[in-house]
């Protein structure tokens, strides 16, 4: 874990793949870049099938549920969108059982529906570090106590900002209390708990996946950069042309909200998880649907941001060109990758690099590699971003509409891994 940022970069270098650096994404047929059309048309219908109410087995824990109600699919290929298609529907359900709205009130899913990300904003949140990497304030060895003086609260002392960003600090999976909670009366009690919070176990010595980990590189990046953390994401994000990419900061709840009509409803929390839950309309829409991104207004390394698929894909893109899209450069190459590089060579099964989970099967299918970065969303979103092949996937959705605990959509996952493979000419099974 130890390593120098020079001898990152040398091992990083050695596995660089050689792309053109300034592609822009077009439309185009399979055929025009060498795939096979038939497995890509199969996708849509093959994905739709899942938004019927079935037994899934163990995807929708031996019960009669939808995996999730629809969702929107941008596939990449050598800098060209494939397929391109929305299925299902952004707003269904009347309540956390399954009873439907009135059909006319039903609100079909688009390609330009804007979904909670979830998770996914760790992978900007990590690009937020690595441009703070390329503008001399940050270093991956260095501790995080030395940007942040009260972070070594509670033996966190010698916690490199790499162990953030690789889930092995020792942090807990979240912080406890939940932020939430209402022994909690102003935000900074909220900020404190998470800057000064115990560790579970010594530093470098475990993987746990920990929303606690990019809570504080939110801070970490405020800090070095001396910019709120969602305009420095901002700044990125409106480089690329991404125009439906936002924390929503204040948790803006109302229909008359810019964005409002187009964002999927995610949860009715209360329903599902008592009253306990944050006090807001029912099911969650506008907000975040992360109980603790928003007690934290809102803004989170962890989670918070709102995006559609398509922005997304231009943001896939700009990682395959080694950090640059359309004349604008967001990463130095080198410092791109660092997002390929696995850095948890010490814990087999749980590959990470700054940014992304590497070779996962459960959420890339067939396309699993040390060179297929990605991460999922607890909403229910995906991306992957396979250097292998020059090939990115892209589904946002909202399994969790209208409840948590109806199923898991890794099935739905591996299976555009899957197709996408099989359009590659690949001989692979269904997951």
């Amino acid at each position: 874990m130890r390593l120098t940022v020079a001898a990152i970069c040398l091992v990083a270098s050695s596995g660089t793949l050689c792309c053109a650096t300034d592609r822009v994404l077009k439309h185009g047929s399979p055929e025009s870049v060498g795939l096979l059309a038939q497995p890509l048309h199969q996708l849509p219908p093959n994905l739709t099938q899942y938004t019927h109410p079935a037994n899934y087995g163990s995807a929708s824990h031996n019960e009669v549920h939808p995996i999730q109600p629809g969702g929107t699919v941008v596939i990449g290929h050598q800098s060209t969108i494939v397929s391109s298609f929305a299925f299902g529907n952004a707003s269904l359900y009347a309540d956390s059982n399954g009873t439907l709205l009135p059909a006319h009130e039903w609100i079909p899913a688009k390609m330009d529906t804007i979904y909670d990300m979830a998770s996914l904003t760790k992978v900007f949140t990590a690009v937020a570090v690595l441009r703070a990497i390329d503008e001399g304030k940050l270093s991956l060895d260095k501790s995080v106590a030395s940007y942040i003086p009260d972070f070594a609260i509670n033996g966190k002392d010698n916690i490199t900002v790499l162990m953030l960003l690789t889930h092995t600090s020792g942090f807990p999976p979240d912080p406890l209390p939940g932020l939430y909670d209402p022994s909690y009366t102003t935000m900074q009690q909220r900020v404190d708990a998470i800057i000064k919070h115990e560790l579970v176990d010594a530093p470098g010595s475990t993987y746990t996946y920990s929303d606690l980990n990019f809570m504080n590189l939110r801070f970490l990046v405020e800090k070095v950069t001396n910019t709120p953390f969602d305009e420095y994401v901002h700044l990125y994000t409106s480089e690329l042309g991404m125009t439906s990419t936002f924390f929503n900061k204040g948790n803006n709840q109302s229909p008359s909200f810019h964005y409002f009509a187009r964002m999927a409803p995610t949860e009715y929390q209360i329903e599902v998880l008592g009253d306990s839950e944050p006090q807001r309309p029912q099911p969650v829409r506008g907000t975040v649907h992360d109980e603790n991104a928003w007690a934290l207004n809102g803004v989170s390394g962890h989670a918070g941001l709102f995006s559609t698929a398509g922005d997304v894909a231009i943001f896939c893109q700009m990682i395959l060109n080694n950090g640059t899209y359309g004349g604008t450069k967001i990463l130095k190459p080198e410092t791109v990758d660092l997002m390929f590089t696995n850095f948890n060579t010490a814990f087999p099964g749980n590959e990470h690099s700054v940014g992304f989970e590497l070779n996962q099967s459960y959420f890339s299918g067939p396309m699993a590699n040390l060179l297929a970065g990605g991460h999922t969303g607890f909403t229910g979103t995906t991306l992957v971003v396979d250097r292998a092949s020059d090939t990115f996937m892209v589904m946002l959705a909202h399994r969790v509409h209208a409840n948590r605990n109806w199923s898991s959509n890794n099935i739905i996952r591996e299976a555009v891994g899957y197709w996408v493979a099989r359009s590659l000419g690949r001989d692979v099974a269904f997951p």
